[in-house]
């Protein structure tokens, strides 16, 4: 490596020399992110897959809560009022990179504000829950168990596991948890869905949305990964890079 940076200093003017430092230096600051493995547990779905989720072992640990988020969701079906809440976080996981929790809480008795924020019990049960967008990003599904332990405190113990998960056709912007066939696997009113997670390959976030499916939708607001503009640490690291490289020219001019 050393020889290869004496010959470049040597037969390259100094802006070609500086561009392909930069350029260097944004390969070796991001590559640990590009790639980056996803939750231990999950499976990967790509655009037009339908998988098993794959079961995250309960203490493996989320990484940092960047944001969560309850959501109530109200809907009127054939039978009736359905309501509860929509529960979203983000978590940073020790990979670097960005995963993505939901829950689904089906209400059962009225009168319970946390629980029901429609004012009344369920008249149905919740068959699906959905996510966007995730065009331009790997995904990978699996749920967990132990939702109190996660940090936030927003999670719990759900008891409903997820029959599929599956993303839909190109561009695969959508990914949705299906909790039947049977109709008895659903999320029943007074149950909440265990956590479940989109583990991916993105490094930011914005606002999103998911909705919740069974005879009437209701979209919520929730999270979405993004491209946006490099978090600050990603900007520190580049400059601690720049810092190093400087250091090694000044090494390089010094030998000459």
């Amino acid at each position: 490596m050393m020889k290869f940076f004496k010959n470049f200093a040597g037969g390259a003017s100094t802006l070609g020399r500086r561009s392909l430092v930069l350029s260097l230096l944004a390969i070796l600051a991001f590559s640990s992110i590009v790639s980056a493995t996803p939750l231990a547990g999950t499976v990967v779905a790509n655009p037009g897959d339908t998988v098993f989720p794959g079961f995250v072992a309960s203490g493996t640990a989320a990484g940092t809560l960047l944001a969560s988020l309850v959501a109530p969701y109200s809907f009127s079906t054939t039978a009736g009022l359905t309501s509860g809440t929509l529960v979203s976080a983000v978590y940073r996981n020790s990979s670097g990179t960005l995963d993505f929790y939901y829950q689904v809480n089906n209400c059962f008795q009225a009168g319970i504000a946390a629980f029901c924020p429609g004012g009344a019990a369920s008249a149905t049960a919740i068959a699906r829950e959905t996510d966007v967008s995730f065009v331009g990003f790997m995904t990978f599904l699996g749920f967990r168990t132990d939702g109190s332990t996660l940090a936030g405190g927003v999670f719990k113990d759900g008891t409903v596991a997820p029959v599929t998960g599956d993303r839909n056709t190109a561009p695969g912007s959508t990914v949705g948890f299906s909790f039947n066939p049977p109709d008895g696997a659903k999320v029943l009113p007074g149950l909440s869905s265990n956590v479940l997670i989109i583990s991916t390959n993105a490094v930011n976030f914005a606002a999103g949305n998911a909705a919740v499916i069974d005879g009437g939708t209701q979209t919520v607001a929730s999270f979405q990964p993004t491209s946006g503009v490099p978090e600050p640490a990603s900007l520190a690291l580049l400059g601690l890079g720049l810092l190093a490289i400087g250091g090694i020219g000044r090494k390089m001019k010094a030998g000459r």
